[in-house]
């Protein structure tokens, strides 16, 4: 059975578009990241996850 490594997010583009939402949300608050993250066609299970726990998140290249 292969176990795929869920902690980085392989496409590296929308982990930049999804960093950046991360930082609006901190910056500019939880509606205005939403927002900027839908507009990105980013899913909406990953915006409510980031969002809702942002230490929480994968962060490409990185193992938690």
């Amino acid at each position: 059975m292969i176990m795929e490594d869920r902690s980085s997010r392989p496409d590296l583009e929308t982990s930049k578009v999804v960093e950046l939402g991360v930082n609006l949300l901190q910056s500019r608050g939880r509606a205005f990241a939403s927002e900027f993250l839908v507009r990105r066609n980013i899913p909406f299970s990953v915006i409510v996850r980031v969002l809702s726990d942002p230490p929480g998140r994968r962060r490409a290249g990185l193992r938690r």
